[in-house]
């Protein structure tokens, strides 16, 4: 084993120790948050395990929110309630989307990274990257209701499975129907090189997916735990969050020349403001506070602090719009805007949190 794999082995054993005798203080933090009640006019909306993304669905008055933990699936988030429930798609999944070898999968799936965007043919193709059982990119369709206060409706379409040891975190679709998607570091050795990054070095990148050729490694993405990931809408820039980086880069998609980055603490997801800058989730925490936040309970509430950050697309600019610490919720990942707020999600915790625009710089 080389010196440098010998230091990072060394700092995980010792660093998990850390975690473990810290445990009774991360509970008790999570416990005095557990009320589901507004705190500062920021309120949440309880009934989720680990809402890690989210998506505004067509007309504006639903969201859809992918949870990580048990029993994950897809929930819809009616914010005129606002109020959550499931959001499960019929028994008899249908394909035609996706790689025609991948089959639908027999266990519930455990979600990461969502993308909503229309086909060619003008349907709703919802995106979500699947960690249980395999790793693979799902396919949905998602109808809108016959009205604007009714519900959509959602059905299974197909499905593409990651390259081996492949480890996502994140999707968007491409106008030519594939996606890039962020593959964070080797799934086999994933706490491995989450030390490695910590000590500079590149553990993943983005891939591409085609119709046609299936994967490959988009030039130029090689980075730190590469999280959020985002398309300009011409399909012709990635726009890359590298988490342990502290960056947000843009890349052109084509030949991978790097058209500018932007320093940005820990970012996680983007989604697109109600002014058409991306809004980006940024946490605010050292080494130990963030490891202790990543593995505590799935369905407990963590309290790391985080801020939002809007970046314009074109000259990357960037302004703080908002930032929160305490209850009653941290570890924000993603910030959609409708009906008059912001609507954020997180990697754990029973909740999303609704922040009225008007406390924000938006």
């Amino acid at each position: 084993m080389s010196p440098p794999r010998q230091r990072a082995c060394r700092l995980a054993a010792c660093l998990l120790a850390l975690l473990s005798a810290a445990a009774g203080a991360a509970a008790a933090a999570a416990d005095d948050a557990a009320a589901c009640e507004a705190v500062d006019g920021l309120s949440p909306v309880c009934g989720f395990v680990g809402p890690e993304d989210i998506v505004r669905a067509p007309g504006g008055r639903y969201l859809v929110v992918g949870q990580m933990g048990d029993p994950g699936g897809l929930m819809l988030l009616d914010t005129a309630g606002p109020v959550a429930s499931a959001l499960t798609p019929p028994t008899a999944p249908v394909a035609g989307w996706g790689d025609p070898a991948c089959a639908a999968a027999d266990t519930a799936l455990h979600l990461h990274g969502l993308d909503l965007s229309q086909r060619a043919d003008g349907r709703w193709q919802l995106l979500a990257v699947n960690h249980a059982g395999r790793e693979s990119v799902e396919f949905f369709e998602l109808t809108p209701g016959a009205s604007a206060d009714a519900a959509p409706a959602l059905a299974w379409r197909g499905c593409v499975e990651a390259p081996p040891d492949g480890y996502l975190n994140d999707v968007a679709a491409l106008p030519s129907g594939g996606f890039v998607a962020s593959h964070m570091a080797p799934r086999s050795a994933e706490v491995r090189s989450f030390f490695f990054a910590l000590l500079g070095r590149d553990t993943g990148f983005a891939y591409r997916w085609d119709p046609d050729v299936g994967f490959s490694e988009v030039p130029g993405t090689a980075s730190r735990y590469p999280n959020g990931v985002k398309v300009s809408p011409d399909g012709r820039a990635l726009f890359l969050n590298e988490y342990l980086a502290n960056r947000m880069r843009k890349i052109d998609l084509a030949t991978g020349e790097r058209l500018g980055e932007v320093a940005i603490e820990k970012p996680d997801n983007a989604a697109w403001g109600p002014d058409g800058r991306l809004l980006i989730a940024s946490h605010h925490a050292g080494l130990f506070a963030l490891v202790r936040s990543v593995r505590q309970p799935r369905a407990q509430v963590s309290l790391l602090p985080f801020s939002l950050v809007a970046v314009d697309p074109e000259t990357l600019a960037k302004e703080t719009v908002f930032e929160h610490e305490g209850a009653p919720m941290g570890a924000g990942t993603v910030a959609v805007p409708a009906a008059g707020s912001l609507w954020i999600g997180s990697y754990v915790g029973d909740r999303v949190l609704r922040v009225p625009l008007a406390a924000t710089g938006l």
